[in-house]
């Protein structure tokens, strides 16, 4: 029944509402550095410079989808760091020094393959690097994300979620825990299970099991963020500063009307 749902939620109009969108990895570069959008640059041709954190998560990412796009029985047969390596910085440009680059590259390689063993009881996942939409009609606007991996294991009604930062950000966490929280329950009709966001260079992983009380917390984080969304036609965002190669490797890097009552939720640990 769930993964119907996602297959009705790909396929629904998004339209009504195009004057507010917020994006999940603008949210986030925001939070990180949000003086790139109270102060944009003055020269409007100037390049984005990519910190290091940018082109190892573009390796992370890209190794993560190619991983888990193969079959359960190849997985076990390809290590991750081998799909690493292929899409890992070549060059130590950006990096601290010559040592920092490879310290990041050990810690992530043996992280990654820890997450990669942790996971091996999940076989299909149910969505991998996808970007969603969804309206909330509620707040007139439109949420998009892009999800890294989602599952529906095996005995349960509801979705896991899991998202893979190279470094650990708090803030960047909960946004990713309300967004996702609302995102579910606006498309599926249901909250997720479980949220896991992997802090790979600092080997922390963190659960967030959205409950009854959740999913109001989650609505009024993205209610105050969606105050400080400019309109399309005011966002600097937009500008032809940001090619569209600019914008994939940002996006790699890196919560329907409801009755009134409690969210349902069957999930047990």
């Amino acid at each position: 029944m769930l993964k119907h749902n996602i297959q009705a939620a790909s396929e629904r109009e998004t339209t009504r509402f195009p004057e507010r969108l917020l994006e999940d990895y603008r949210l986030e570069e925001m939070l990180r550095s949000p003086h790139r959008f109270l102060r944009p640059e003055p020269n409007a041709d100037q390049p984005v410079t990519l910190e290091w954190r940018h082109r190892v998560q573009y390796a992370v990412s890209h190794a993560v989808n190619a991983f888990y796009s193969m079959e359960p029985g190849i997985r076990k047969e390809v290590p991750i760091q081998y799909l690493l390596e292929k899409w890992w910085p070549k060059k130590t440009t950006g990096f601290d020094s010559v040592l920092h680059y490879w310290d990041v590259k050990n810690r992530i390689t043996d992280e990654l393959s820890l997450v990669a063993a942790m996971n091996e009881d999940l076989d299909y996942p149910s969505i991998v690097f996808e970007q969603w939409k969804t309206e909330i009609p509620s707040m007139s606007m439109h949420l998009s994300m892009i999800f890294q991996t989602v599952w529906q294991p095996a005995g349960w009604d509801s979705l896991l979620i899991q998202k893979y930062m190279v470094v650990y950000d708090p803030n960047v966490v909960e946004a990713f825990q309300h967004m996702a929280t609302l995102f579910c329950w606006e498309a599926f009709g249901q909250l997720p299970g479980m949220i896991e966001t992997y802090c790979l260079l600092e080997g922390r992983k963190i659960r967030h099991l959205p409950g009854p009380r959740s999913l109001q917390r989650s609505q009024d984080y993205i209610r105050l963020v969606r105050e400080s969304i400019p309109r399309a036609k005011e966002s600097c965002l937009d500008s032809d500063r940001f090619t569209p190669r600019d914008k994939a490797r940002i996006h790699d890097e890196t919560d329907r009307w409801k009755c009134e009552g409690e969210p349902k939720k069957n999930w047990v640990m």
